[in-house]
Formats: C-alpha cells, structure tokens, sequence
C-alpha cells in the first residue's frame, strides 16, 4: 500500500558527498602514505600500494555488486563514500555486511599510521610528523563521527 519497505528503497547519494568523500578519501590514504613513510620509505610505499587497492579497488567493488540498487550509477564511488561520511540509510546500505573490512581499513587507515608516526616523531621531532598526526587525527574523528546514531 502506502508503505515503503527499507529494501526497495533506492540509494542516491548528493554531489558533494561524492566527489567530497572520495577526495577526502584519497586525502586520508596519502596522510597514512606520509605518516608511514615518515617512519620507513619501504612501508611507506607498500602501505599506499596496499591501501588505495584495498579501498578503491576491492571495497568499491564489494559495494557495487547490484547497479539496481543506486538510483543512478556511481560504479561503487557513492557507497564509498557513504560508508565513511555519509549518514542514515546512506551509510547502512553503503557497508551492509561488509563492516569487519569497514572496521580493517579503519584501523589501516588510522592505527598504523598513527602509531608508526608517532614512533617516529619520538626519534626526531619535527613540525611536518605533528601535521599529519594531527591531520590523520581530524579526518579520523569526523569520520568515525558519522557512525554515530543521531535522533
């Protein structure tokens, strides 16, 4: 009748949460990069390599297996971004049940590289491992925010 099952409902997601979180995104991967390779170049490197094919590559085709579901066609960049800055039912049906890999690439994304910049501004200080400590921190604490359930 009147009513709309939350299954049929379509997934459309604005133009700014698109392009915004998907750059942001990217943002986030290269501030690991940097923390990392702060720490060690080899890893630094692995660490980019590993993230970006993670995300981009196997998290966006996991959250694009069924076009039928997006009111227009993202190719897996709007559930993206959805899944780390979107809110509602953008978010839920952006991860689905693939919320232990969400968990994964947020410790990837945050943990490692916090902790290994961190071990590396002790070592030796320097303006340029508090940047982006303090920009790994930021991005991570709005993203992260977003999980929470609002009234």
């Amino acid at each position: 009748m009147g009513l709309k099952l939350l299954s049929e409902e379509k997934l459309e997601f604005s133009r700014p949460l698109l392009i915004l979180g998907n750059l942001v995104l990217l943002a986030w991967i290269l501030l690991g990069f940097i923390g990392v390779y702060l720490f060690n170049q080899l890893y630094g490197w692995l660490y980019l390599l590993f993230a970006a094919a993670l995300i981009f590559v196997i998290l966006r085709r996991l959250g694009c297996s069924s076009c039928y579901r997006c009111k227009s066609c993202t190719s897996g960049f709007g559930r993206l971004a959805g899944a780390f800055f979107g809110r509602g039912f953008a978010k839920r049906e952006s991860v689905g049940n693939r919320k232990g890999l969400i968990f994964f690439i947020y410790a990837l994304l945050f943990l490692l590289p916090v902790v290994l910049v961190s071990f590396s501004l002790i070592q030796a200080f320097s303006i340029l491992h508090v940047f982006v400590l303090v920009c790994l921190l930021l991005v991570a604490i709005y993203s992260l925010a977003t999980w929470i359930k609002r009234p």
